[in-house]
């Protein structure tokens, strides 16, 4: 106390939805990013990495579209930059032996399958596919053109089937 008066406490500091931003974008950064790589333990960190530098530029991101396609677009930097660091190959993702094992298996084929394609091409097949984001979006994204992302997701799409054992057609 300084003369007679009490000591203030600190207001609560708003974060203008950035816990809510934070608890819904996470799990579809960490799941994106661990189809790409297969390495759970790094994905995490990345993840959580890149919402701590959208956390800093919160006032700016909060009012973009789609506020995730930029913290996802950081991430894949990061995790770029980490795999050119460490140049090593990830390993796969421990299988877990549950009840729905052969669904369990089709999707790591899927994510195997994935990671063995190009950086760029598991990523707009990822984002258009498991994210659910339209062709403008991953242009977005990835600062490319719309038409680099469709030749792109049509090269994917066929690496894919020729790697999973699927026509071509």
């Amino acid at each position: 106390m300084l003369k007679g008066r009490p000591l203030s406490t600190p207001e609560p500091v708003d974060d203008q939805g950035f816990a809510d931003f934070f608890r819904s974008c996470l799990p579809v950064l960490t799941r994106t990013l661990a189809a790409l790589t297969g390495d759970t333990r790094v994905v995490e960190d990345v993840a959580q990495e890149a919402l701590l530098i959208a956390r800093h530029r919160w006032d700016d991101i909060r009012s973009y579209d789609k506020p995730e396609a930029w913290v996802l677009k950081v991430a894949l930097r990061l995790m770029r930059r980490w795999q050119q660091r460490h140049q090593c190959e990830t390993p796969l993702v421990a299988v877990p032996a549950v009840d729905a094992l052969d669904q369990v298996h089709e999707v790591e084929a899927v994510h195997s399958a994935l990671r063995q394609l190009s950086p760029r091409h598991s990523e707009v097949v990822a984002l258009h596919h498991l994210l659910g984001y339209s062709i403008s979006e991953i242009a977005s994204v990835l600062m490319v053109g719309e038409s680099t992302v469709r030749t792109h997701l049509t090269r994917g799409r066929a690496e894919l089937r020729r790697i999973l054992g699927g026509s071509d057609d």
